[in-house]
Formats: structure tokens, sequence, C-alpha cells
């Protein structure tokens, strides 16, 4: 893994371990603050909640009981918990003022989804230069809630908005510069949906939290995809309707319930030797959990999530032999790098747009700029993750999301 954290950030840890190295001595303390910071960055006032607090509650003590936590770390979750909780209270009061936001319909939506590391992202940022689709951007993710109107509100402008993603951008670039090479993020780029979804196995990769992994597991994800549509329904309130393309790797291990609250969608499955894969995911992995842990064991992260996606990929199989063949297109990574603008036409005539001269010139036009700060700086290799090829593929099958059943 070459991509580190900066020279700087261990000295500030140190620094600042004072007054943010410790866990809260009472995570429940520690909660209600942040509840009451996302009340005051709001200015909007809690309105009953149940289970979504309960739930969130189950993150944010898992969050604060990794033993090597770093100070940054510690204060980034607190954050990332704030964060969460004022999206979801203003999400609350826009519908309790305004409860047409939730008649707002969201029509087949388009979910690209896959093993991560190959070509989510790519083929997101593709698909969405459609003229007549919509993909979220990273500022709309990370504060999706136009103003409700509401007494005391605390308003925020798009500009407002956009600031905040930048800053987000920002921090990551000046920890980790080299994180931009391996996903890079922009405020006014299409952005997955992990930022939306309040649970999920990405919030896995800032620390190891078994616990929260066990919990998430066994829990029914529908509430986490309603609180999703609601957010997509604000971001196009009082806006003109586009079909909404979304994605996230994360969907792979999820998919039952995202078509349970998106029963029209279509879902669109990547294809890319494991191997690959797995090694460039243990990469990103490991840049992640730098930022937040004192200590990081490679061979932890590939035995760990060598088993989630390999489980996921098996459920994801199965939920694909149990529906309609026409609801899953495949997205192949070789296809997808060889003829993008291609690909990209043939996917949209199979779920029944048209691709015109519009939507293939900016399709072409986003294939021929690099977001990535240094595309070949990148290096990644399976036996830094206690991997071996053959382990890799042998876990996952000759299929992994069930590609060929439905190629072409």
């Amino acid at each position: 893994m070459n991509v580190r954290p900066q020279w700087w950030v261990h000295p500030v840890n140190t620094l600042i371990a004072p007054a943010a190295g410790r866990p809260p001595r009472s995570p429940e303390r520690s909660f209600d603050a942040a509840m009451r910071a996302a009340s005051r960055r709001s200015g909007l006032p809690w309105l009953p909640d149940e289970p979504f607090l309960s739930d969130l509650r189950v993150l944010h003590e898992a969050w604060h009981a990794v033993p090597d936590l770093t100070p940054i770390g510690r204060i980034s979750v607190q954050a990332e918990i704030v964060r969460r909780l004022e999206t979801r209270l203003r999400v609350l009061h826009l519908l309790d003022v305004h409860p047409e936001v939730a008649e707002e319909p969201i029509d087949r939506p388009v979910v690209i989804t896959g093993l991560p590391r190959t070509g989510t992202t790519f083929g997101h940022g593709l698909l969405a230069q459609h003229a007549d689709v919509r993909a979220p951007q990273l500022w709309e993710l990370w504060s999706p809630v136009p103003d409700t109107g509401r007494p005391g509100e605390r308003t925020l402008s798009r500009r407002e908005r956009l600031a905040r993603a930048r800053t987000l951008v920002r921090s990551m670039d000046a920890m980790i510069p080299g994180f931009q090479t391996i996903h890079p993020m922009h405020p006014l780029e299409p952005e997955e949906c992990v930022f939306a979804l309040p649970h999920g196995l990405s919030h896995h990769v800032r620390a190891p939290v078994p616990g929260y992994r066990a919990w998430f597991e066994r829990r029914d994800a529908v509430p986490d995809y309603l609180h999703l549509r609601r957010q997509l329904q604000a971001l196009q309130w009082k806006r003109p309707r586009r079909r909404w393309v979304l994605k996230s790797p994360f969907h792979l291990l999820t998919l039952e319930a995202l078509l349970t609250v998106f029963p029209d969608a279509t879902v669109v499955l990547t294809d890319r030797d494991p191997a690959r894969a797995m090694a460039s995911w243990g990469s990103l992995a490991e840049a992640g959990m730098s930022v937040h842990c004192a200590d990081v064991d490679p061979r932890w992260i590939g035995r760990e999530w060598l088993e989630i996606w390999s489980r996921g990929a098996e459920r994801a199989r199965a939920l694909r032999r149990a529906h309609d063949p026409g609801r899953f297109l495949d997205m192949p990574y070789g296809e997808l790098t060889a003829d993008p603008v291609g690909t990209a036409e043939r996917l949209w005539r199979r779920m029944g747009e048209d691709f015109d001269a519009e939507s293939r010139a900016r399709a072409l036009a986003y294939t021929r700029r690099d977001r990535r700060k240094d595309p070949g700086g990148h290096r990644y290799g399976l036996d830094r993750y206690g991997l071996a090829p053959d382990r890799v593929r042998a876990a996952f099958g000759p299929d992994p999301v069930g590609a060929g059943a439905a190629r072409g």
C-alpha cells in the first residue's frame, strides 16, 4: 500500500490526545451531545424518531469502543454521527412541514453495484452523462435536504452546502494525499450512496467494528433504503424529475432490501477478476483505516473482507436467480474500459432509453478526463493482505455476481 497519511498526522494526534484521545466516559451522554449538536447546526428541535436513533447509537458505541482509535479518528467518527443526525433531523422537519415530498415518485432508478474496485465509480459517472438522467453529486449527498421554511431553522444555501463538501475533500487530500488516486472525489461529481445510507459495512472501513458488523448482518436494511429514498425525494422536490442513477459496491450486500424499497429498479452489475478487485480494495481499506486507527493489520483486512465480499456475492447470485432476469444487466470491466461509450449506449438501450447525440458527446467527453491526481500511482498486491489469487478466485467461484447469466 503506497497511500499513507501525511507525516504531520501522528504529531497532531499526540498533541490533541489529552482532549480527544480517550473514549467517552458515557456513550449515552456522548450520543446525546451529538443530538444537541445536530439540533444547534440545523436550528430544529428533535421530533420522535425511534428506532432510527436507537440504531445509530449502535454505530456510535461501536466506533468509540475501538481500542486503537486515534484522536483524529475519534473526532472524525463523532463528526460523522452529528452529520447523519443533522440530515435525519432536516428530513423529519421537511416531511412534517411539506408532507407532499413523500409523494415524489422515484421511478425506475438505475443502481450500479458489484464487487468494489470493478469499475463501479467510472461506470456510474459514465452512465450519469445521459442527458435525461440524474446522479446525486457529493455535495448533495453530504447536505441533501433543502430548507423547510420552519421558524428558527438554520438554512443552508447551495454555496454553504458546496463548501461543506469541499471541506471534506480538502481534509482527505491534506491527510491522505494519495487517496484521490484510489477513489477520486469532487463536490460536483456523482458519488455513491454510502453518504446517504445510515448503516452499512462502509463504516467497517474507518475502523474495525466486528460487533457492529454482526448486528448489521442480522438486521433488516429496509429502513436504511427508505431513508435514502426520502433524501432522493428531497433532492428532486420542486425540480425536474429525472431518472436517478445510483451507485455503491455496498448495495451488493443488501440487494434484497434495495429491491424492496425500489421495486422497479434496474441493477447494473460490474464484473472483474476478483483477485485484482480484492487487492485494490485492500489498499483502499488500509488507506481509510490508517487515518482512524493507530494499528492497522493488512492481513486482517484480507481475511475480513474476503469473507464479507464473497458471502455478499453468493447472496447476490441467489437473489438474481430468483428475480426477473430483465432486472439485472452486466457491465464487464473489460468491455467498460475497452469501449466505454459503446457500453453506455448498450446499457441505456437495454433499459429502454434513447442514446442521442448529446448523451454520446457527454459520455465521450467524460472518458477523456481523468480525475485521479496520479493515474499510475496506485500500486497494490494481494500478498500484503495475506491472500493468494487462487484462494480469492476459489472463494468467489467462476461467476462472482452471476454475470454469465445475462451477458450482452
